[in-house]
């Protein structure tokens, strides 16, 4: 039987759902008013009341077919989402019993495919065909502020995002150690848009933990490279230029291999894909370096990068390192598939730097944390996405011509999403 989100939102709505409701964490959860129905920007449901554990809390629900759409809609990187208590699924697939808001917060989540009413099929037909339409954003900037203070403005928010990052892989540092953070990571970050949610779960299946008891057994190169692509089914989706003795010797390897049987299927999103930015590229491209870290640790051997007095750094050093750090491929694979600039520098704002901070925080490491500062302050813009393309739109002449710096562009981000998405122009700068 098949949901969409505008269905769950009745279903939610009208409460069509069983007593003795438990989220994944298995929490007990009363629902002493769902909320009334949002139509502009923000969580679905406002001003909801709930008992959770016992406890009578007031707060927003958020509706989405599955958990993990938290991330892809980037909800945790929203400010107006703060104040949801409760995601409200169909199907939970997420890697913990809660999600993340902005601002570092655990939220329950209700799976509700198991604790639905007896009248689902009713609602279906009663429900189908009803619209609910998202309410459009615009927003009108940057007309009546200087060159030097918009600067100076963004670059606060900037620093404010950062901050905020850190906040939230500090949350998930509860539920996992440096080395599996920064293996989830670079992985979902490898899925592109199309296989970050199948990317990560790869890295869930087979955690770095599991891998490096599987080397102590005598796990090979060859075998992590057919574990990872056999069981999650990808040595059959590589492309028919792809050397067929290789395909073959991965195959026959994985089942030859002792430290895992059983395959399981992401669901992979391959149709119309870059061949570099395939799936299977990416991970033998990222393999040698997981395998040359497993016997000491892949975190650590990262945070060598910033193995620099703050007295003798230059970014230009930092970066070639990082460059040359991450090139490291098997010699059957072309040159043209390793990891491109664009690619390592997201995941070194994204995930690397606020890793780097909460490390040097947790050892007291200052000049270090001195160093993770000065590249963050200091490094060249990124890639644009579609909200820095869509705030650009606003920027006058002049500012389009401004230095473009990553924390720069990240301050635009929180811009967007603190104020310009809300059509928030009285409290915007």
């Amino acid at each position: 039987m098949e949901f969409s989100e505008k269905f769950l939102y009745h279903i939610w709505d009208a409460q069509h759902l069983k007593d003795n409701l438990q989220t994944i964490s298995r929490k007990t959860i009363k629902i002493l008013y769902p909320g009334r129905w949002n139509t502009d920007a923000g969580a679905d449901f406002k001003d909801a009341i709930l008992e959770i554990d016992g406890e009578v809390q007031r707060g927003d629900v958020e509706i989405e077919l599955r958990s993990y759409n938290w991330h892809l809609h980037e909800h945790h990187e929203n400010p107006g989402f703060n104040s949801v208590l409760l995601q409200v699924v169909f199907e939970h697939d997420g890697q913990y019993p809660y999600n993340f808001t902005e601002n570092g917060e655990k939220i329950e989540i209700l799976q509700v495919s198991e604790q639905l009413d007896a009248d689902i099929k009713k609602l279906i037909k009663k429900y189908s065909g009803k619209d609910f339409k998202a309410k459009n954003k615009e927003c009108n900037l940057f007309k009546n502020i200087t060159d030097e203070k918009l600067i100076d403005k963004i670059s606060v928010l900037g620093m404010e995002r950062f901050e905020k990052k850190i906040k939230r892989f500090s949350a998930e540092h509860f539920f996992a150690d440096f080395d599996q953070l920064i293996y989830q990571g670079l992985f979902e970050s490898l899925g592109y848009s199309k296989n970050k949610f199948q990317m990560l779960q790869i890295a869930l299946k087979l955690p770095f933990k599991l891998l490096k008891e599987f080397h102590l057994k005598g796990m090979t190169y060859d075998d992590l490279i057919s574990i990872y692509l056999v069981s999650s089914g990808l040595s059959t989706h590589l492309s028919s230029s792809f050397p067929t003795e290789l395909k073959t010797k991965w195959q026959e390897n994985f089942g030859k291999q002792e430290f895992i049987q059983d395959g399981f299927d992401p669901g992979w999103k391959l149709f119309r894909i870059r061949p570099a930015n395939h799936p299977a590229i990416r991970i033998i491209q990222i393999s040698q370096i997981i395998y040359d870290s497993l016997e000491t640790s892949l975190f650590n051997r990262i945070m060598k990068l910033f193995s620099y007095s703050s007295d003798k750094f230059t970014l230009t050093n930092f970066r070639k390192n990082l460059y040359v750090f991450f090139s490291q491929a098997p010699v059957f694979l072309p040159e043209r598939y390793n990891l491109g600039k664009i690619r390592l520098d997201t995941i070194l704002i994204n995930i690397i730097l606020p890793l780097a901070v909460i490390y040097s925080r947790e050892k007291g490491y200052a000049e270090l944390e001195e160093t993770v500062f000065n590249i963050y302050s200091s490094y060249p813009g990124l890639t644009g996405n579609y909200i820095t393309n869509f705030m650009e739109k606003y920027l006058t002449d002049s500012q389009r011509k401004l230095p473009k710096k990553a924390v720069f562009q990240q301050g635009i981000i929180k811009l967007y999403y603190d104020n310009c998405q809300f059509h928030d122009c009285e409290n915007c700068i």
